[in-house]
């Protein structure tokens, strides 16, 4: 395979010599892993521990895969390497066995409790009403010095009535005087009623409407499917507090999103079903090319919207991943039982909390689990399959991401089901290099709508020539 050109070859070489270089044997290879185009040529690299997406000299783009693969790297890619901070003299990782802070306390985690940057989110299931008020209660004292508390609520798509819904927010409001609290709710569209909708649309409520399979352009699709009165209803009630969350089966996904632009829906939601559990069950050749590429145009429609100054429907399993990327920073200490415990040995694009008084969570959901400790176990026998993924720190279903998609069951991960999840987490970093070239205003707008933006000169300072802004 040719290499660089010699011109350019030279022009590396003493960009690279010019600079002050660390002593030798000390550099390592951060984890990359090579955006590869359909012509073999790579022009985006991941680098799984800073959470960045970096673009690749076109001299260098149709061997640089292969170069990383092999560890065959001559003098012009190492030059870029160490330039861009990709060949490092930073720490390595940690010894093998060492756990990182979410696998020892996966019990405890586990998408129960985490912190995103000013915001504590928990998301709250427990059966007994006075284990619902204790968890509030709890979160609200851990939420102390936030700026925001989410409660996610959920209880398997069932409505849990006014009442205990009313506790809640009382409960949440007098214990967190300084937060501001918001709820969001996982609620079964068969569920739904015009007096449930007020109720949510009085308490400001969003919810997350699970919706089942969409049935797409099949020749038995009725000619109005059966949940549209309802999302209809909560759209008037509820506006852009809702998130229609459906099932991707034989339906294509461009067909999903244009009937959601037709009904004037923002935030949509999808579960891609794996195709033992379609139809006969048999594989059906060709579903993840035609699975990327509809991610693919989806992206740009998305990125074409915001550079036309509009608000595109908000996909989330895209613009979840991308939002990860955004956040993106080392994680804070963890203390109470996690204190001492060996550091991970890369960054995590969500921040743990910064303290937690692990014994008083435990107590408070000992009353829904009988032994606290009981998910560790299974996460440890399990062998946290996600570790040596080059996905597993953006991707919504990995074992090493706190915060999973709401409302979702845990899936089992498989070949065919991490084949899915990686071609999204694929397309959203290059949606997310795409948004490196559109209105930083505009983003930030489309990404969290009730934040007052900064201004545009702050946002523009951060730009780098290479990096994502974010």
């Amino acid at each position: 395979m040719a290499g660089p050109s010699p011109d350019s070859l030279e022009k590396t070489q003493n960009m690279l010599y010019s600079s002050i270089m660390p002593m030798p044997g000390v550099l390592r290879l951060r984890a990359l892993h090579p955006l590869i185009e359909g012509d073999g040529s790579c022009s985006l690299v991941y680098d799984l521990e800073r959470a960045a997406v970096v673009e690749v000299p076109e001299e260098l783009q149709f061997y640089i895969a292969p170069a990383l693969e092999t560890g065959d790297l001559d003098e012009a890619l190492l030059g870029w390497l160490v330039l861009e901070d990709l060949l490092t003299g930073e720490g390595g990782a940690e010894p093998a066995g060492a756990a990182g802070p979410l696998e020892a306390a996966a019990w405890w985690t586990s998408g129960a409790i985490y912190r995103i940057d000013d915001e504590l989110h928990a998301r709250i299931d427990q059966a007994r009403e006075e284990a619902v008020l204790e968890l509030v209660s709890f979160v609200c004292k851990q939420g102390l010095g936030t700026g925001r508390i989410k409660l996610h609520l959920s209880w398997n798509g069932s409505y849990p009535g006014n009442r205990l819904l009313e506790r809640i927010v009382v409960a949440s409001r007098l214990e967190g005087l300084h937060q501001e609290i918001s709820f969001e709710l996982t609620l079964d569209a068969r569920e739904v009623t015009p007096d449930i909708a007020d109720f949510l649309a009085g308490y400001s409520f969003r919810v997350r409407l699970l919706c089942g399979s969409y049935p797409g352009l099949r020749a038995d699709r009725p000619s109005t499917w059966t949940v549209e009165p309802v999302v209809r209803l909560l759209l008037n009630r509820l506006g852009d507090g809702l998130t229609v969350h459906c099932a991707l089966d034989q339906a294509r996904l461009l067909d999903l999103c244009e009937w959601a632009k037709r009904m004037g829906i923002r935030h949509l939601d999808t579960t891609v079903v794996e195709d033992s559990a379609v139809g006969d069950g048999l594989q059906q050749p060709g579903r993840l090319r035609e699975l990327r590429n509809d991610l693919l145009a989806l992206s740009e429609q998305m990125a074409d919207e915001l550079a036309a100054q509009r608000l595109p429907v908000d996909y989330k399993p895209l613009t979840r991943i991308v939002d990860r990327l955004m956040r993106s920073e080392r994680p804070d200490p963890v203390f109470g039982g996690l204190a001492g415990m060996a550091s991970v040995a890369d960054s995590y694009p969500r921040s743990f909390m910064e303290s937690c008084d692990l014994r008083s969570l435990a107590g408070v959901l000992d009353g829904g689990r009988e032994d606290p400790g009981a998910g560790a176990v299974e996460a440890e026998a399990a062998g946290f399959p996600c570790r040596g993924c080059w996905a597993r720190h953006v991707c919504s279903h990995s074992t090493f991401v706190v915060s999973a998609p709401d409302g979702e069951e845990a899936v089992e991960i498989s070949e065919e089901c991490c084949s899915f999840w990686r071609t999204e987490v694929e397309v959203a970093l290059r949606f997310y290099h795409r948004l490196a070239h559109t209105d930083p205003l505009q983003v930030r707008r489309f990404f969290d709508d009730s934040r007052e933006p900064a201004s545009a000169p702050e946002l523009r300072e951060e730009l780098g020539p290479s990096r994502m802004p974010f």
